[in-house]
C-alpha cells in the first residue's frame, strides 16, 4: 500500500482554504492569519491560530493547523486556552482532513459526498 505524502502546514492551509472556496456556504469566511515569525512585528501576536473562521454554527472560530508530527507551541496553547475561557471555538487539527471535518461540523462548508458531518 502506498503511503500518502506528508503535507507541510503551508500546503495544508492552501488545501483547506481552496476547499472552502469550492464548497463554502453563503455568509461564511475562512481566512489565513499571516502570523509566521510574529515576534517583534507590530500588530502580530505569537500563538494566533492559522485560520480565522466566520459564520456557520460558531460565528467566530479559529483552527490551528499541524502536520502529523507538528507540536503546538506554548504561545499557541495559551491562545487556545484563552479562546476556551472566552467561549470562542479554537481547535488543533492535524493533516488536511481534520480541519475540513471541523469546517463541516461548524457548517462552514458543504459535507463531502459519502461523508456525513457529525
Amino acid at each position: 500500500m502506498a503511503r500518502r505524502p506528508v503535507l507541510r502546514e503551508s500546503a495544508i492551509q492552501s488545501a483547506v482554504i481552496e476547499h472552502w472556496k469550492t464548497l463554502g456556504l453563503p455568509d461564511t469566511l475562512v481566512a489565513a492569519i499571516p502570523n509566521a515569525g510574529a515576534l517583534g512585528q507590530a500588530g502580530l501576536t505569537a500563538g494566533l491560530s492559522d485560520l480565522l473562521v466566520l459564520g456557520g454554527l460558531v460565528r467566530v472560530g479559529f483552527i490551528e493547523l499541524k502536520t502529523a508530527r507538528g507540536v503546538e507551541s506554548d504561545a499557541q496553547v495559551t491562545f487556545r486556552e484563552r479562546c476556551e475561557r472566552l467561549g470562542v471555538p479554537c481547535v488543533l487539527t492535524r493533516g488536511r482532513d481534520e480541519p475540513i471535518a471541523v469546517l463541516e461540523r461548524w457548517r462552514i462548508v458543504r459535507p463531502q459526498a459519502g461523508r456525513l458531518a457529525a
